[in-house]
């Protein structure tokens, strides 16, 4: 059945994911800017008003598409973080969610990176962007100092929020090194980095408890 000829508002969350994953696919084929509502109608298989009764606009397919494909999951990692047993290795999950971004998520990676680059510009994007990021870097800031908690360990001399902007950036720059070079990036160089990046901020920590330089 052409899906052309139903009701978008018949159709559902059906619809909606169809018409995410078509959008998904567009972007990452035509870019962010280059791509049209039409165009997402006709990989979808349906009519440009289905995707209006679903979406108010081009932006907000984009928004939806970067919560559910990357600020959800995210989010899941920072709640794991934050209540992970000491014995749990995060930097081994870290791993584990990165290389499947990369490997099931790719699109939505390059989608949002992309994102990054027009918001640079855009006043009405960078506002969003920056929204959106405050409120995931504070979530992991406060999964940080909930982790130091857990593993009894000294209070940090950096902020946590600084700490998190940093483990953001570091899992962004990867990401980009990966897109442009792919097979470039071990997956287990995040785990890594962020390892060092602890290690490295703990031993601060603990000798400024001792008294020591």
């Amino acid at each position: 059945m052409d899906r052309r000829t139903r009701a978008a508002r018949a159709e559902g969350r059906e619809a909606r994911g169809e018409l995410l994953s078509a959008a998904l696919r567009v972007f990452a084929r035509r870019g962010y800017g280059q791509a049209a509502v039409d165009d997402i109608a006709a990989v979808a298989g349906y009519s440009k008003g289905a995707v209006y009764w679903h979406f108010s606009s081009k932006e907000e397919l984009l928004f939806a598409l970067l919560e559910e494909r990357i600020d959800r999951p995210m989010r899941e990692m920072v709640a794991l973080l934050e209540s992970a047993p000491p014995d749990r290795d995060m930097s081994a999950e870290a791993t584990l969610e990165f290389a499947r971004q990369l490997g099931e998520q790719r699109d939505a990676v390059l989608l949002e990176r992309e994102y990054w680059t027009w918001a640079i510009r855009d006043p009405e994007l960078r506002t969003r962007y920056a929204e959106r990021q405050t409120v995931l870097r504070r979530a992991l800031a406060a999964a940080l100092e909930a982790r130091g908690r857990h593993l009894g360990t000294p209070e940090l001399s950096t902020a946590a929020e600084d700490v998190a902007r940093i483990v953001m950036i570091v899992m962004g720059g990867l990401a980009v090194d990966e897109l442009v070079e792919p097979g470039s990036v071990r997956p287990e160089l995040l785990g890594e980095t962020l390892a060092l990046i602890y290690a490295g901020l703990l031993a601060r920590a603990q000798r400024r408890e001792d008294g020591t330089n």
